[in-house]
């Protein structure tokens, strides 16, 4: 029986990781085994001959790699275009490997993944792709993710960041709007991750540098308890293609201050609190919002209902579904 492979090289503690990791075991999928990065320069070579010696039945990438021609019928999932629209995030060699890799095996491909409604439209729009051939797959949260369980220990309360500290993920504007709001004497901001310089640099300027406290490399088993203890969870980023931590921290009861960019409205709908990222009042403001019990405890309850709307199983189905 011919098989459905995937790419396993996308595993990894990171959304692509997630994706790739929760998919493929509910699809009953194969990984094939390929050397190197699954965006080398000569990958889309040496993937195609892979493909048309192994020939499985249809080949899945979790992320945006293909192999050059068809191989076989094969899917590929592009969760954004952060590659070509954020400035930080650009440079020639992204927009040759998407405009002579991507572009051109979307028009091949049997199946086009995404995770949101916003990377869709967007997808579609720099492609020339009908958007009816690019099925939104989603994202999930896995059980694990509830509000019952055990809590992460902190000597203080604390607001908290999940994530990379990127440009284009504003965790200096982030802890410069932390320190404008006066919380700072009420609560630590916590990082997951170890602080970059630029962030290290910007909490010592705006003098919050002992209250932003980065918490090294935390383990996706730990992340339940951090999220469960959290005040709220923060989301400054100016760019997501979905925005995984907004629905993890849903799960287990966190309330949620997010920015409103791209895809992250769309993620967290009426169960989260917005506000401009560009605006540095609007997000103070935001930050001051926290404070208010009333309102957290709503957010709570509206993120709680809201969350069992983002599940693997569904996302699966929706990927076995477009590939059979």
């Amino acid at each position: 029986m011919l098989t459905i492979s995937f790419d396993a090289r996308w595993l990894g503690p990171h959304g692509i990781g997630r994706y790739a990791a929760e998919v493929s075991a509910r699809c009953a999928m194969h990984p094939l085994i390929l050397p190197g990065k699954p965006l080398g320069l000569w990958d889309p070579i040496q993937l195609s001959q892979i493909l048309a010696r192994q020939r499985p039945r249809h080949f899945f990438s979790p992320g945006f790699n293909a192999p050059l021609g068809s191989p076989c019928p094969f899917s590929l999932t592009i969760h954004d275009l952060i590659h070509l629209d954020v400035p930080d995030e650009r440079s020639w060699v992204k927009y040759a490997y998407y405009q002579h890799v991507v572009r051109p095996a979307l028009h091949r491909a049997a199946c086009i993944f995404t995770v949101s409604e916003y990377s869709r439209q967007r997808i579609a729009a720099w492609s020339g792709i009908d958007m009816a051939r690019i099925t939104l797959a989603g994202n999930g949260v896995d059980k694990e993710f509830s509000p019952t369980g055990s809590g992460w220990t902190h000597e203080r309360p604390y607001l908290l960041y999940v994530g990379n500290q990127k440009p284009h993920k504003n965790v200096a504007g982030m802890v410069r709007a932390f320190a404008c709001s006066g919380l700072a004497s009420e609560f630590d901001l916590l990082l997951s991750g170890e602080l970059s310089r630029s962030v290290a640099e910007v909490s010592a300027w705006v003098g919050v540098a002992d209250k932003v406290k980065g918490l090294g490399f935390v383990h996706e088993t730990d992340l339940p308890a951090l999220y469960r203890s959290a005040h709220a969870l923060v989301m400054p980023s100016r760019y997501e293609g979905f925005g995984l931590p907004v629905v993890e921290a849903m799960a287990c009861g966190t309330p949620v201050l997010s920015s409103n960019q791209t895809a992250l409205p769309e993620v967290g709908g009426e169960a989260v609190m917005y506000f401009d990222p560009d605006d540095q009042e609007s997000f103070v403001q935001g930050l001051r919002g926290l404070r208010d019990s009333g309102l957290l405890a709503e957010m709570r309850s509206r993120g709680l209902a809201r969350a069992p709307q983002f599940d693997w199983d569904h996302v699966a189905k929706r990927v076995m579904k477009a590939i059979a």
